[in-house]
This record gives structure tokens, sequence and C-alpha cells, in this order.
């Protein structure tokens, strides 16, 4: 999959000082956009397992005909990450979640005035929200869209799958364990594995350079907490919400992501459903119905701020 002309690759130091890739889709380089237009709003993005900042090209390059810039870190751990040995681990949870808070204030110092809107899709929207969960101040943006939510923990492991599990914790926890026998999602003979509908995705991506096929054990128990603190955590999540998600979601079935909305603390707080989709919406046959829904409402919440804030007010957030 190649970017589109309106994406440019970046590299930005984490607070641990290590160098990671984004992606920026500039709304300034759109035909018939003036370069020196100031943004309408900022979209930050965030990729779900094995994923990649490319994920977001749809997305990116269609909000920015509305002047929207859209900003996509590659997270560590994952199959970008510029350290190969750290592909498929993560040491510790908060690690994200520093990169996350030091990424976003990168953005905030760029743009200070454009409202900032963030999008997670598949484990990214559990990121996200857990993120927003103990957030505050400058750290909370003007609206959180979740795609495809994984916020659920598949499945419910035996005890004995438990016990080996923390003894590999506890021994071993940088052991790696080959999933490709249990990720087999894009067998064409079985649709109900299909993460999209579109077959030169699938089989683009099962060549994909970034996608994983081995993780640590300890990257499994951080993806554990991670997923399976976001129903409790959904309370306290009081931003503008939108979340779209699809009936043939291999992942997660529709009646979690509903009750997962159900739980949010937000009191402005949409979904909107897609009967006949597959997991990857924005790689789908749905796709362009999908971007609608998404610029429809973030355009409806940009028109209703009354007026940008000034830096001196977001500096006292």
């Amino acid at each position: 999959m190649t970017p589109t002309l309106t994406c440019t690759r970046h590299q930005w130091t984490a607070p641990d000082g290590e160098t990671l890739p984004y992606s920026f889709w500039d709304a300034g380089l759109m035909p018939g956009l003036l370069p020196d237009q100031h943004p309408r709003a900022v979209v930050v993005a965030i990729h779900g397992l094995s994923g990649a900042a490319l994920d977001f090209d749809p997305l990116g390059t269609h909000l920015a005909r509305h002047r929207v810039v859209t900003f996509a870190p590659e997270l560590r751990g994952q199959g970008n990450d510029p350290r190969p040995e750290r592909r498929g681990d993560l040491a510790r949870l908060e690690d994200w979640f520093a990169d996350l808070r030091a990424f976003l204030a990168l953005v905030r110092s760029r743009y200070p005035d454009e409202p900032l809107y963030l999008y997670g899709e598949s484990m990214g929207a559990a990121l996200l929200t857990r993120f927003l969960a103990q957030a505050s101040g400058r750290d909370l943006p003007d609206g959180l869209i979740l795609a495809s939510p994984v916020v659920v923990v598949p499945g419910k492991p035996g005890w004995w799958q438990r016990t080996f599990f923390r003894f590999l914790l506890w021994a071993r926890p940088t052991h790696r364990i080959d999933v490709r026998k249990f990720t087999q999602r894009d067998r064409d003979d079985d649709p109900s594995k299909w993460v999209t509908r579109d077959e030169a995705h699938r089989t683009w991506f099962a060549s994909a350079p970034h996608k994983l096929d081995s993780y640590t054990v300890r990257f499994f128990q951080c993806l554990f907490d991670l997923i399976g603190g976001c129903l409790d955590a959904a309370p306290q999540v009081k931003v503008p919400v939108l979340i779209v998600y699809a009936a043939n979601d291999v992942f997660i079935p529709p009646a979690r992501v509903e009750e997962f909305f159900g739980r949010l603390g937000s009191h402005e707080k949409e979904f909107h459903f897609f009967p006949d989709s597959y997991h990857l919406l924005l790689h789908d046959h749905d796709r362009a119905q999908v971007l609608e829904r998404i610029e429809e409402w973030l355009l409806r919440r940009i028109a209703q701020t009354t007026r940008p804030r000034t830096t001196e007010e977001r500096l006292a957030l």
C-alpha cells in the first residue's frame, strides 16, 4: 500500500530518548488549498495490534480535503518500531501512555490553537480509552472517535492456561509466542475469519512488512491488562465520542461494543453501526460511508466550537 501525496514521514523523540516514526497528512498539500492556510482541526490517530500509521491513509487523505490535518505515530513494540528486537515486545503498559502523552504535547506545540481530536482503531481504541480515563488538562482532546474498538478480551482462558501463562511471565517474560497458527484471519474460504471483504487488502496484509508473527509473554500481559480494564475505565471518559463499528467484526461482537458505549461517561456520545462491514472499516467496501459519517460528526463538532481557544487559554487548562 503506497501513501498518497498528502502523506509525509517524520521522526520524533520519545521521553526516554528513543526515536520513533510518525506519518503526517498535510491539508496544505491538497490541490486547491493554500499551503499557509491554518487547518480547521487536528486529528491524532492510533493504530491497532500489528497495525501501522499507513492504515490511516484513507482517513488522512479524506480529512485533508476539509482542511483537517492528521498525525499517526507508530507504536513502540509494533511492526514499524525502528528497533527490530523490540517488535512484538512491550516492557510496561505505561511506556505507551508516556509516549502518547509526549506525542500529544508535540502536536499541541505545533498547533496550539486548533481543536484536537483523537482517533483509535481496534487496540488503538482501547489504548485511548485507558489513556483518557486518567488524563486531565492539556491531555484532553476536543473529541474522540473509536473505530471497531476492541475493548473486551476475546474468550476466557481456562485455569490451566492462566497458570501456565503466569509461570511463563515469571520465568521467561521475553519468551516469544508464535501466533501465526492462531491468527489465520484472511482465509478466502472462511468469511467469518476475514478482517475485511477487500480481497486485495487481505492479500497485501498477508505479507505487509509491519505484520508481526510473534509476541513476548510480557507483551501479552500488557495487552490483556490494557483491554481488560476498558469497561471499568469507560465511565471516566467524559469527552464527546463517536463510535463506528461493524456487524462482522471477528474480534468483538457488536453487543459488547454497545455495552461499552453505554458505560462511557460522556454526555455527548454517538454510535453508527455498519451491518455489512468487517473489522477494518477504513479498508472495507463501506469505506466511503464510514468516512462520510466521521466527516459529518467531526465537522459538526468543529462548527459547534464558537471560537478557537487561545494559547493562553490552553495553557491555563
